[in-house]
């Protein structure tokens, strides 16, 4: 008899163990989903400033399957407002050989932010994540990046806009920083 409860005790105290080590397991994995949704979120908060330096050769993922690399930024594309229009991907590139370049339009990008307080400032302290609103067949059909139409979308834009560009005025309208580098408050 004592046998008996005992192997039901120790039944009991090991299902128990395995209950409670499952529980924790859903918890850890609960707190790694609250983690993710939170680094989410941060990366979808504006980062104020932009580097180019730091966007150039970051990596590009489809949107709808953020874990397929497409290529690396090559160029950021502005227009006579100083605003960035478009981006130049390096494409299917293996081994430094046989990639394209595309230029996706900056609608369809987007762009996750994250910051290394380990890092010094200036040596990958911020790195960027870029997004495409595409999938592997779409990105076929954007141009390639090459002479004519460069050129081509060039001469469209400046015949939509008139007047003179941005750059060579005294910067842009509504700008932030004054001509001694402070940011005005006004």
């Amino acid at each position: 008899m004592q046998k008996h409860l005992l192997t039901i005790a120790v039944a009991a105290v090991s299902g128990g163990l395995a209950f409670g080590g499952q529980a924790i397991a859903n918890e850890d994995e609960q707190q790694k989903d609250q983690q993710n949704q939170q680094n989410q979120q941060e990366s979808a908060q504006a980062q104020g400033l932009y580097s180019v330096d730091d966007l150039t050769d970051a990596d590009v993922y489809l949107r709808d399957n953020p874990d397929e690399d497409v290529g690396e930024v090559e160029d950021i594309l502005l227009d006579d407002q100083q605003k960035v229009s478009a981006l130049v991907i390096e494409t299917g590139e293996i081994l430094g050989m046989g990639g394209r370049e595309i230029v996706a339009d900056i609608k369809d990008i987007s762009v996750e932010s994250n910051r290394d307080e380990d890092r010094p400032f200036g040596d990958g302290y911020v790195t960027h994540r870029v997004l495409i609103d595409a999938n592997s067949e779409d990105l076929e059909s954007f141009p390639e990046y090459e002479r004519d139409w460069f050129d081509q979308e060039s001469e469209a834009l400046r015949t939509r806009n008139e007047g003179m560009s941005a750059w060579q005025g005294e910067g842009v309208s509504g700008g932030t920083w004054g001509k001694d580098g402070a940011v005005d408050e006004n």
